[in-house]
């Protein structure tokens, strides 16, 4: 810390430091080998009808462990901030901080056992060419049957199990955990705080962005095991700006002690008005997939062809929620590809709300006294949606859907839910 000019009103801060953490169960450790082959042996028979029809509808074969590293890596984070701080009127104080971090050796898990995908030039479909379920019922591409590679991702694709190809033979999916997952993190800070007579006001903004390629362990979001690379992108949890504004108001009525202020004074006035950006999230076609077998992830993105800004709103049948987001810029990927759209391609709905408290103080004596409290939560009962439907199997178009009124008609990019609704609450306290 330095005061550069030492009148006591400006500080220069700054700060860095290096955090290990020794992970829990859900890492890349020993406890996450609980349950797992070879420790656990037992296989699974499901229904099984009578003695004689041992095995019923088949033995759960192959077996799917877990794996962890032959030895420990601690994950660490790096973190830095330099920040001024100034009073720039009395009472009054402002901070701009740029705050950042770097973490290394965090955990995910990938399918090691994943099927390796064939090359584009091995690829029997054309740019831009989804798969049909007429394909698959025809065993065919374009007229003319896969071979090779081709052919045991496109039978995965539609349905066939990929365990006998798998690199591994006899197992599952093989789930490797690993610290091997990397993030980084920027940030604008600006805080201002004006605390004088009756008011007191806090200002908090902040503009970052946290970039990573697995926000967890579990992140669901890889689609291919083999290409961490193609996940690095914003974290799940990115938010680009937050502004929270807070305030308390010592209302100036019947200041003076006495009856009148005990009866009618004693009011204060407070809120908290919150704006934030959303989280991303990621676009994944549910009708088909890579066909690589992929256990611990997602099948594929779909492919970006338009602009998802453009919405045009419609009257949809049987859905709920205005369009967040243009369809039709988006369609069924490459038959077994991954995607264009890439991991979080786009954002949950932004959130601005409003809450309120009015409080009023009855003093009885010097050590007792009632409190009265009005609050309001989403004071103006604003629909702020929440979550946004994000995979679909319409497309609207004959290849895919067979009626163009389908993709209108879904609840594709439509929100999947919404904050609480206005709430009011009373309350009564006695202090003593």
């Amino acid at each position: 810390a330095y005061d550069p000019f030492g009148d006591g009103k400006t500080a220069i801060r700054g700060g860095y430091g290096i955090f290990y953490e020794h992970t829990n169960g859900n890492e890349g450790n020993s406890e996450s080998l609980e349950g797992s082959p070879p420790l656990v042996l037992n296989s699974t028979e499901y229904n099984v009808v009578g003695y004689t029809n041992i095995g019923g509808g088949g033995v759960a074969f192959p077996l799917g462990v877990n794996s962890i590293p032959r030895k420990a890596i601690w994950p660490y984070v790096q973190q830095w901030n330099l920040n001024v701080q100034r009073q720039i009127l009395n009472g009054t104080v402002m901070t701009v901080a740029y705050v950042g971090s770097k973490g290394s050796h965090l955990s995910l898990q990938r399918d090691i056992n994943q099927l390796v995908p064939i090359t584009q030039a091995e690829n029997p479909y054309h740019p831009g060419q989804p798969m049909t379920q007429a394909d698959c019922n025809n065993g065919t591409v374009n007229g003319v049957a896969p071979t090779g590679p081709a052919a045991i991702q496109f039978n995965v694709a539609c349905g066939a199990s990929p365990d006998q190809y798998r690199p591994y033979r006899g197992f599952g999916t093989i789930t490797s955990l690993e610290a091997e997952a990397n993030s980084t993190y920027n940030s604008l800070q600006v805080a201002v705080r004006r605390h004088v007579g009756r008011l007191n006001f806090d200002l908090a903004y902040t503009w970052s962005h946290s970039l990573d390629d697995s926000s967890d362990r579990y992140d669901g979001n890889f689609v291919d095991s083999y290409n961490l690379g193609r996940t690095r992108a914003s974290s799940n949890f990115d938010q680009r700006h937050i502004l929270n504004l807070g305030y308390v108001y010592d209302v100036p009525f019947f200041t003076q002690k006495g009856f009148a202020h005990t009866v009618l004074g004693g009011w204060q006035l407070s809120g908290l008005i919150t704006f934030q950006t959303g989280t991303p999230f990621s676009l994944s076609d549910g009708l088909f997939n890579a066909g690589v077998g992929n256990g611990t992830g997602a099948g594929s993105y779909l492919d970006i062809v338009g602009n998802p800004n453009a919405v045009t709103q419609n009257n949809a049948i049987g859905v709920y929620g205005p369009l967040l987001y243009n369809p039709a810029a988006f369609a069924a990927p490459e038959g077994l590809t991954f995607g264009t759209s890439q991991r979080n391609a786009l954002r949950n709905p932004q959130r601005t709300n409003w809450d309120m408290g009015l409080f009023k103080h009855f003093e009885i004596r010097e050590n007792t006294a009632f409190e009265f409290r009005a609050e309001a939560f989403n004071v103006f009962n604003h629909t702020q949606w929440n979550g946004v439907n994000s995979g679909t199997s319409c497309f609207g178009d004959s290849n895919n859907a067979g009626d163009p009124s389908c993709l209108a008609n879904n609840n594709f990019l439509r929100p999947g839910g919404a904050h609480n609704p206005r709430i009011l609450q009373l309350g009564l306290k006695f202090l003593f």
